[in-house]
């Protein structure tokens, strides 16, 4: 069998374990709401928390299945040494979406220890120029284009998220 992702097992496998993560995390963040809600009975009502379990059922599903995929993969195609421009190419190709993730968890922290203003410069205006060097290269310009979006996001999120949300609706 073919493993789905790439044809790569450890791709596949790697896929798996990124499901069975999220399933857990999602399961325990479920579980402590569930205990938020639990004097709230509703009759012939499966649980305001159905859905939720339902789909992290399926997510860790999906990710068992593809772990064993990448598992089998990885058993028949044998343990080999890559070799150096392989490894930098995959660390080019892995490096941007942890580096993504990574920055998306630090967010809250950034928050409360900067300001939800600044935080969100910092994170918009990195990313940009980020993307911008990675299709472009590196020139000054892409970091004024990344600075002046960065503000720009912030203004946004200021106006829309924090001033007009926390407006009352008219009668």
């Amino acid at each position: 069998m073919t493993p789905p992702i790439d044809g790569s097992a450890r791709k596949t496998f790697a896929a798996g374990l990124l499901f069975l993560f999220l399933a857990c995390g999602g399961y325990l963040l479920l579980r402590d709401s569930q205990g938020m809600y639990s004097n709230m009975p509703m009759r012939g009502d499966p649980g305001p928390f159905f859905l939720a379990s339902l789909c992290l059922g399926c997510l860790a599903l999906a990710g068992g299945i593809l772990s064993l995929i990448g598992l089998l993969g990885v058993r028949d195609q044998g343990v080999s040494l890559l070799p150096t421009h392989q490894f930098i190419e995959g660390v080019r190709s892995w490096g941007l979406p942890i580096g993504f993730v990574a920055s998306l968890l630090a967010m809250p922290t950034a928050i409360e220890g900067l300001g939800t203003m600044l935080a969100v410069v910092l994170f918009s205006s990195i990313w940009i120029y980020v993307l911008l060097s990675a299709l472009r290269g590196h020139a000054v310009r892409h970091a004024v284009e990344a600075l002046i979006f960065g503000a720009g996001a912030a203004l946004f999120i200021q106006l829309i998220f924090v001033r007009l949300l926390t407006l009352p609706l008219p009668a």
